[in-house]
């Protein structure tokens, strides 16, 4: 398996149009949306903060590190299902906080060395075009956005996951991440390069996993697909048992189909 030729098949033009999108943003968007993040409804500002807080990793590491201990314990236990379900979810667990862990330490070294400044800085002027590498300073810290960052490593997770509402998920990563424009803390591009870098990251972390044969496997497309559908974890009380038709005797005197 890990001899495999690299299964992306769709990298460079994943790379062209972020690339793209990018560039557009930094000649256009850029400057326009950060004047007018200033002169929002307050009420915008505070229902954009309460979504863009879904992009701290806090809550999800967290949640995923409990998962797995949580599989690690069912794991040893001595039913042979519920081992199965503890190794899958402790697996499962461990590509997620893998995923969330990896590409937050990378955008937060790749963000301080370029030293954007933010929007906020625009008082300043300082505008979109402001660099200042290797300040290591939250004011110049703008490019690309940790929150999208991470938002995308959540719901491509999900994605991977769930391959068939793939299109939905990356639907809502891009509505929740592009709140940092709402909230004036980002520039578009910030959030588009941090929506890519979460992505990507995630999927780097995918085909490591599926080279030890854990939790995916990779289509001829270069897709991650599940080994075991998350569906598996789901607990016995919840699942549908089909009674069981009661085993026919010579006593059954009830009329018999074909009969």
């Amino acid at each position: 398996m890990k001899d495999r030729k690299w299964p992306c098949n769709h990298w460079r033009g994943f790379i062209v149009g972020t690339a793209g999108l990018i560039f557009v943003s930094f000649a256009i968007l850029d400057y326009p949306v950060g004047v007018m993040s200033r002169q929002l409804d307050p009420i915008l500002h505070h229902y954009g903060s309460l979504l863009t807080d879904f992009g701290k990793s806090d809550w999800i590491l967290i949640v995923s590190f409990l998962a797995i201990i949580v599989g690690l314990g069912a794991a040893g236990t001595g039913d042979r299902r519920i081992r199965a379900k503890g190794v899958f979810l402790a697996q499962a667990s461990s590509f997620v906080f893998a995923a969330i862990a990896f590409s937050g330490i990378a955008v937060a070294l790749v963000k301080n060395m370029i030293g954007r400044a933010r929007p906020n800085m625009l008082y300043q002027d300082l505008g979109p075009f402001s660099f200042s590498p290797m300040q290591f300073d939250a004011d110049f810290a703008s490019f690309p956005s940790g929150h999208s960052t991470t938002i995308a490593a959540i719901f491509t997770c999900a994605a991977f996951f769930n391959p068939r509402h793939r299109v939905l998920f990356f639907s809502l990563a891009v509505v929740i991440a592009m709140c940092r424009t709402i909230v004036g803390a980002h520039y578009p591009s910030d959030v588009i390069a941090g929506l890519a870098f979460g992505t990507w990251c995630t999927y780097l972390v995918a085909i490591f996993f599926s080279r030890y044969r854990m939790v995916f496997r990779i289509d001829e497309s270069g897709w991650p697909l599940p080994r075991n559908s998350i569906r598996a974890l789901k607990p016995e009380f919840l699942r549908h048992h089909h009674p069981t038709p009661p085993k026919q005797t010579d006593l059954d005197l009830r009329p018999q189909k074909g009969h």
